[in-house]
């Protein structure tokens, strides 16, 4: 359940932000001089433009990702709160991007995150998730997965009576 709720809070946090940049932002907006400002772009491939304009590419990516995330998710039998979190953040993230790759004109998904003191693609809430999700989901494997009585990566232990 709270798997589920996190997906939704991730799912409305970037579609919320988007609506408000579609209905505010109508120039670039500096939030913190020479770092960071709000800067509205519309993304049809994706960081720094590869594959621009091949849809059906990141659609697919996207919704074997999302099937493959929540089916591995689902299937496992205890989840820790670390796993259940990165996974709600990936699922979210992935899909606020797939709801504007759907449901936006042209397909392409909204962003606005500019990063002033380097090249850097801009970015949205939903690619902050995925990105925390899956810097979340290496601490997982790498030090809590194998202590876990049913874990998802490694092998479960054995215990013999011998």
């Amino acid at each position: 359940m709270f798997c589920a709720i996190t997906v939704l809070c991730v799912v409305l946090a970037d579609q919320i932000s988007k609506w408000l940049v579609l209905e505010n932002l109508d120039e670039t907006v500096t939030v913190i001089p020479h770092v960071l400002s709000f800067h509205y772009a519309t993304n049809t491939g994706m960081a720094w433009g590869m594959l621009k304009d091949h849809r059906w590419v990141f659609m697919t990516l996207s919704v074997v990702a999302i099937f493959t995330f929540a089916f591995l998710y689902y299937k496992v039998k205890k989840p820790h709160k670390l796993l259940t979190l990165s996974v709600g953040f990936i699922l979210g993230g992935g899909i606020g991007n797939m709801i504007d790759r759907i449901f936006r004109e042209g397909g392409g998904v909204i962003d606005f995150f500019r990063t002033d003191f380097m090249d850097f693609p801009i970015f949205n809430v939903a690619d902050i998730f995925i990105t925390i999700g899956g810097f979340l989901l290496v601490i997982y494997v790498l030090f809590y997965d194998k202590k876990q009585e049913y874990p998802v990566v490694y092998e479960k232990k054995v215990v013999s009576d011998e």
